[in-house]
């Protein structure tokens, strides 16, 4: 990817002395000084007045205001005399150590990504995108706030932002009591603490025209085009990419219409299974009923058989009894009475069990009855059942067919699609290595989300530091056996298409880096 260096090198050395000039002399000390010093004067002036008016001949000398725009010609001279070398050395370590202190022998694409960075905090740039992008979107922004202007004007404005960051620093100054003004015009790290604010924003505002600069010098953009994407597609070939995404799409939706259609079809047969299970259990309770009603039937007959043999017994006996009444004399005939009931409440006992056996033998029948009938329910419900669980055994049997045929044919595309991209890939990111058993999502992006992602790829495979790109580390998903860490980028497009590139960094060789997965996730 190209960085702001890339740019400041297409940029004459007038240009790069005036930049460094502006860094190094607008500071919020060196503007402050002028205002503080305007004021001693106006004192002086009064106290000088005031003295010639009561006699007093001490004139005290009124201090030299200079001005800053006249200490930026002053650098400017000095400037002159360096070499482009010493120039371009000059403006890397200014712009590194305002940049972020924290940099160590920093590389100028980090350089360049946190003067990025800084530049789009005071225009709010969204922060889930990539350093060119941002710098694009500055780009672009401040040409609005140029409006047209002459291309002359870019270094006029440097002095639009002094007068706004004069009146800051003035209200500032403006609402110090005299001991803390002494402070200030005596302490540079005063100044520091005190204007805080205003020097990041003075800064940022160097950066953003700094950014302009290399960006215009760039051609206008630091992205790279659609169409030096490899993803990209003439007007004449878009018909026929278009052609292939939508019958692929359609695969892809009729594949998942079927995989849900046979899930469907698998909780009715689930359900069905569960039902002629149920009907099959009722069925065997019922025949278990009507068998052992029919044993207890055949039993009480047998014991109906016994009881009515000894109910004979007792009617045989009672009439002997009556017989020997008729004929008994007076003193035997108590005896006989006694007898008699003794046989009878026997007798009677036995037709009250043989009454209970009729009443469960009735019953018992009745029991067969409905269990006949339940028995000839359930069996026409199973058939019934049965039926419907064929049919749908073999709909799912078609399903599954149709499913596997269709799984075949969006497999065949996507494996199309997906080693059109691999191929192009390997080609054009020729300083890539690819994990493309972790790729395989590649064939879900639209082609407008592949471009998207070809760009942040294109800005990863032509940065000299891709280290600098880095968001963090990350532990990948992959691979759950072996646990590896890898870099990560997170990015957020505008159209809230976001992506996540997990890879690492390789040693040595050709080969800079390997891409691991790409989500779009995080």
């Amino acid at each position: 990817m190209p960085n702001i260096f890339d740019g400041l090198r297409k940029i004459s050395d007038n240009d790069i002395i005036e930049q460094i000039a502006l860094l190094e002399t607008m500071n919020v000390t060196n503007i402050s000084k002028p205002i503080i010093q305007k004021a001693k004067k106006r004192t002086i002036s009064i106290i000088n007045f005031i003295g010639s008016k009561i006699g007093k001949n001490r004139v005290l000398e009124e201090p030299e205001v200079k001005e800053i725009w006249a200490l930026v010609d002053e650098k400017k001279e000095e400037l002159e005399k360096c070499t482009r070398n010493e120039l371009n050395e000059r403006l890397f370590n200014i712009l590194s150590e305002k940049a972020n202190d924290d940099l160590e022998s920093a590389t100028e694409d980090e350089v360049s990504i946190e003067v990025i960075e800084e530049a789009a905090k005071l225009y709010k740039v969204h922060k889930n995108l990539t350093p060119n992008h941002k710098a694009d979107i500055i780009y672009s922004k401040y040409n609005e706030k140029l409006s047209g202007k002459a291309k002359e004007y870019i270094n006029g404005q440097a002095f639009v932002d002094l007068q706004e960051t004069t009146k800051d620093i003035e209200e500032i100054i403006s609402s110090m009591d005299e001991e803390q003004k002494r402070e200030f015009t005596q302490s540079v790290d005063v100044a520091k603490l005190t204007f805080l604010n205003v020097w990041k924003k003075l800064d940022r505002q160097h950066f953003i025209r700094l950014i302009w600069l290399c960006v215009k010098a760039y051609g206008g953009r630091f992205t790279v085009k659609e169409e030096e994407l490899p993803s990209f597609v003439t007007s004449e070939e878009e018909v026929e990419a278009f052609k292939r995404e939508e019958e692929l799409k359609k695969s892809q939706e009729e594949l998942l219409k079927l995989k849900k259609q046979i899930e469907l079809c698998k909780d009715k047969i689930n359900s069905i299974e569960n039902s002629l299970e149920k009907e099959k259990r009722l069925l065997k309770s019922a025949i278990r009923s009507r068998d052992k009603a029919e044993e207890d039937i055949i039993d009480l007959g047998k014991i109906h058989i016994k009881l009515t043999s000894v109910k004979k017994s007792y009617e045989d006996e009672l009439k002997e009894i009556k017989v020997k009444m008729e004929n008994a004399p007076l003193e035997e005939l108590d005896s006989l009475m006694e007898e008699f009931k003794v046989v009878k409440f026997e007798e009677i006992d036995v037709n009250n069990k043989i009454s209970d056996i009729n009443i469960k033998a009735t019953y018992k029948k009745e029991l067969i009855d409905d269990n006949v009938k339940a028995i000839s329910i359930k069996e026409e419900s199973i058939k019934n059942i049965g039926m419907e669980f064929q049919h749908l055994k073999e709909e799912a049997h078609n399903l599954v067919d149709a499913y596997n045929k269709m799984k075949s044919d969006v497999r065949n595309k996507e494996e199309e699609k997906k080693s059109e991209i691999f191929k192009k890939w390997s080609h054009f990111f020729n300083k890539f290595t690819f994990n493309f058993d972790n790729l395989g999502n590649v064939v879900s992006f639209t082609r407008s989300e592949l471009l998207k992602i070809e760009q942040c790829l294109h800005e990863l495979h032509f940065t000299n530091d891709p280290m600098a790109l880095s968001m963090g580390v990350i532990e990948s998903k992959g691979n759950k056996k072996k646990k590896e860490e890898y870099e990560y980028i997170d990015v957020s497009f505008l159209d809230g298409f976001k992506i996540e590139i997990q890879f690492r960094i390789l040693e040595n060789g050709e080969k800079t880096v390997h891409i691991d997965e790409i989500t779009p996730e995080f």
